[in-house]
């Protein structure tokens, strides 16, 4: 009996090439939030580690591809196979530790994202890499070998393994395992996995010649936007020498990819920057981006162009207007964390499956093309990443690459909407659906300016930009406002994101006042000044340096240690501000850094009086500082009667239980202080947890929480209490339960 004779039944190699493929993306895509979880709290919980890693999966995603491409190219079936298991046996040997140890730590002085990229091709790189490969590669042997025509249905398995994998690390692995745990599983897994591709390679050197010269249909070819319906006839029907793909074409397997991957990662990065940094988040819009994949490969029934443009030109619409856009409408609808999330997903998953639904529609339909087709499509993934990495972050002052997405977004919604309606009924539909588009894309650059600005000034307050960059952890600026009718009210503004995160008077008898979330009656204000009248000297812990207000608490006796992560921060508190020059504290050392690496690193003997947490990017929270590893390095690092006072102002998330929550674990006292807003004096309406175990300040200073007016007119306490929110660990944080429910 021949070899090929004693192969199991087509059947039972159709579930093997499928199965293979499956795990491969599983594996892909489990692996991707579970090392960037394990390195996020090294580098301040910034969202730009996530927009790091992608950039990095997606430019290995496509190294990978271009491996596959080459690889099938060889005429020799047995020469693929033996090279494929050869890099199969090597990746199995480096999936034997994917997370990273201690020794790549960064220390706070090199470059954040080289650090990141190097991390993760030491950790992960190589298994990636053979994971990323399987896809087209083994779909290539699936065509080749005969055994079945809808190659483009297992590139939707493909997908739907990844989109699986995402939803079960956070529900399903996650809170039941820690992440040492989760990487000998997926190391075991792994080696699983590369004995059954092994196996589909060995089966695809024993069916048949790797190089037909004979071009084989994959499929029916896609409905193609000049044809009529899906395979405008069999396959047998088609003429290969029209098959070949032109420049267009090629354009659009490339342009396409890249327009969804940019959106899907800024609308993450923004996403992320206008609420918070959590890894839930990331997955929740990966996700998203993957199921687009599935639905736009799996048949070309599920794509309707003209709903889905009608679809994205309204979400784009709604999601660059959010702010305005119900005012203007005369709507009662205030926007929260729950409808900010809801408006980016649904803009992101239409324009996800507009890109995707037209690029299947674009597809070869002969295997010769099929590796060349994922290789392109690969690239423009890859160029979306990258434009964000290499352009926009250190070419922009700020996220102009979101709203630029947009209204390419609705440029191409219009193209698809007007070519739809020319079909249907003509050209003068044609033309009103182009118009509709670009209405909405006008829409988008009048919102995205209109809201460009920060906080806008009241009337005839002169308002100058003084300086605006963007790195790494975010953007940062400094604006400065004159008031021509009182001089005494000029200021400068530091904000970081859309957040005002300080300001400074620019009268001499002013100067020293401190503002914003600070001001002596503030919750920080009361804390610091009850510690200088209780004992002589103290040691001060500042987390987040803004533009230094804080430091003007500080006595000649004093020491105090200013954590802060970003350099642009610091440049500008000392070009801007001279809180920092004014300081009379005897020590004062600015530490560059993450503030809970550095915190953990200290000496033992390293005591602080008070420890203030006021890190912030934009409006959201680094979770990271706030999880009870966090706190007990705090604890640990704190005088026996001293503070930790947290500024938990945020205008979407409750912070109050989550802290409560670690206050109880430690066993201290705490007080709660609301601020109402002061105009006059240039003060925010602030938060302040604080949390000791010295009995008289709590005595003396009671908790004050916001008042707020209810349904019935009554004014209350606002209810800050949420029964049973679990503690936030290392292992487990999420902000879906904080959002603002009044």
């Amino acid at each position: 009996m021949s070899a090929v004779a004693r192969e199991p039944p087509v059947r039972g190699l159709v579930a093997l090439f499928a199965s293979t493929i499956f795990c491969s993306a599983f594996l892909l895509f489990q692996v991707q939030p579970l090392v960037s979880k394990s390195i996020l709290p090294w580098f301040g919980g910034s969202p730009a580690v996530w927009t790091t890693a992608m950039l990095f999966f997606q430019s290995v995603l496509f190294a990978a591809y271009v491996y596959a491409h080459l690889l099938g190219r060889l005429r020799s079936a047995r020469a693929q196979s033996a090279v494929h298991v050869a890099l199969l046996a090597a990746a199995a040997v480096a999936a034997s530790r994917v997370l990273p140890d201690a020794s790549f730590e960064p220390d706070g002085e090199d470059a954040p994202g080289a650090r990141v990229l190097l991390i993760l091709a030491a950790s992960v790189g190589l298994p990636y890499f053979c994971l990323a490969t399987t896809g087209p590669l083994v779909q290539l042997w699936f065509a080749r070998a005969g055994l079945g025509a809808a190659v483009f249905r297992l590139y939707a398995l493909s997908n739907l393994g990844s989109f699986l994998a995402l939803l079960s690390f956070p529900y399903l692995f996650e809170p039941w395992l820690d992440l040492p745990s989760l990487g000998r599983l997926w190391t075991v897994a792994y080696w699983a996995f590369a004995l059954q591709c092994a196996a589909v390679a060995v089966v695809a050197a024993r069916r048949g010649p790797a190089h037909a010269h004979r071009p084989a249909v994959l499929e029916p070819a896609a409905r193609e936007p000049g044809g009529h319906g899906p395979g405008a006839g069999t396959p047998g029907a088609q003429d290969p020498s029209r098959i070949a793909p032109d420049r267009m074409r090629r354009a659009a397997w490339v342009l396409l990819p890249a327009l969804a991957s940019l959106a899907f990662v800024a609308t993450t990065d923004h996403a992320s920057h206008d609420v918070a940094p959590e890894p839930r988040l990331w997955i929740a819009t990966l996700g998203l981006y993957l199921l687009s994949l599935v639905i736009a490969f799996d048949h070309t029934r599920w794509y309707r162009p003209a709903g889905t443009a009608i679809a994205c030109l309204v979400s784009i619409v709604l999601l660059a207007g959010y702010r305005d856009l119900p005012e203007r409408l005369g709507w009662d609808w205030e926007v929260g964390v729950a409808e900010l999330r809801a408006l980016h997903y649904a803009a992101l998953f239409a324009i996800c499956l507009l890109c995707h639904g037209e690029l299947v529609r674009r597809r070869p339909v002969d295997t010769r093309q099929l590796t060349a087709f994922y290789l392109w499509m690969a690239f423009g993934g890859a160029c979306g990443g990258l434009f964000v990495a290499l352009v926009a972050t250190p070419l922009f002052d700020d996220y102009h690459e979101w709203p630029a997405m947009l209204v390419a977004a609705a440029l191409l919604a219009a193209a698809v909407l007007a070519r739809e309606a020319r079909r249907a009924r003509g050209r003068a539909p044609a033309g009103v659906a182009a118009g509709a588009g670009a209405a909405c894309a006008a829409a988008v650059l009048y919102w995205a300016g209109a809201f460009g600005d920060h906080d806008g000034p009241p009337n005839g307050i002169v308002h100058t930009r003084l300086e605006q960059s963007r790195s790494f952890y975010g953007t940062v600026s400094v604006v400065e406002r004159r008031d021509p009718a009182d001089p005494r009210n000029d200021h400068r503004v530091f904000f970081s994101g859309r957040i005002t995160h300080g300001v400074q008077y620019l009268h001499p008898e002013l100067r020293h006042v401190p503002t914003t979330y600070y001001a002596t009656d503030s919750g920080i204000g009361e804390t610091l000044g009850y510690l200088a009248a209780r004992q002589p000297s103290a040691r001060v812990a500042l987390i987040g340096l803004g533009a230094g207000t804080l430091a003007g608490y500080a006595r000649d006796t004093d020491a105090y240690d200013l954590f802060e992560i970003n350099p642009d921060a610091v440049r500008i508190a000392r070009r801007w501000f001279d809180n920092l020059e004014r300081c009379r504290a005897r020590e004062l050392r600015v530490i560059l850094g993450d503030a809970r690496l550095r915190i953990d690193r200290l000496p033992d003997d390293v005591k602080y009086d008070a420890i203030v947490l006021d890190a912030f990017s934009g409006g959201s929270v680094p979770v990271h500082l706030l999880t009870r590893e966090a706190f007990a390095a705090y604890e640990r690092h704190l005088a026996p009667d001293g503070f930790i006072a947290i500024n938990i102002t945020n205008a979407w998330l409750n912070l109050y239980p989550v802290v409560r929550a670690q206050a109880q674990a430690l066993g201290m006292g705490w007080r709660n202080r609301h601020q109402p807003p002061d105009p006059a004096r240039q003060v925010r309406r602030n938060q302040h947890f604080v949390m000791t175990r010295d009995p008289t300040y709590l005595s003396r200073f009671p908790s004050v929480n916001r008042i707020v007016v209810g349904a019935d007119g009554v004014p209350r306490e606002q209810q800050l209490d949420l029964p049973g929110l679990p503690l936030w660990t290392d292992r487990f944080s999420s902000v879906g339960a904080i959002a603002w429910r009044d």
